[in-house]
């Protein structure tokens, strides 16, 4: 009967506060009366992605794919010359490029583009 019959234990308290921002300085945005405040959605100004953007070996993560797609992709790569991760590259941007309308090419590279990672 230990378990239904135990003792709460008591609340941490803080001594000392923090003065520290989750958010850096140079992001805060100053304070506005509420009745002013207006939604407003953020957008970048860059809105195309850049397919060719050269990264770092280190930087490459791994793609989880279906063996007989693997098999093409080096197939592909290999009648032409480059590596896989060029062919996908290029395979990435013609999909980007002819199936999808302008805006929602505007939407994925605003997605892309305001990525953290």
């Amino acid at each position: 009967m230990a378990l239904t019959n135990r003792q709460r234990k008591p609340r941490p308290t803080v001594e000392n506060i923090g003065e520290t921002s989750r958010v850096p300085v140079d992001q805060q945005i100053p304070s506005v009366p509420k009745k002013d405040i207006k939604r407003v959605a953020n957008t970048t100004d860059n809105t195309s992605i850049d397919f060719d953007k050269e990264y770092a070996a280190k930087l490459r993560k791994t793609i989880k794919v279906d063996p007989d797609i693997k098999s093409l992709i080096e197939i592909f790569s290999d009648f032409e010359g480059t590596k896989e991760y060029e062919t996908l590259r290029k395979m990435a941007k013609y999909y980007f490029e002819n199936n999808y309308d302008e805006r929602a090419q505007r939407i994925i590279s605003n997605l892309q583009n305001n990525k953290y990672i």
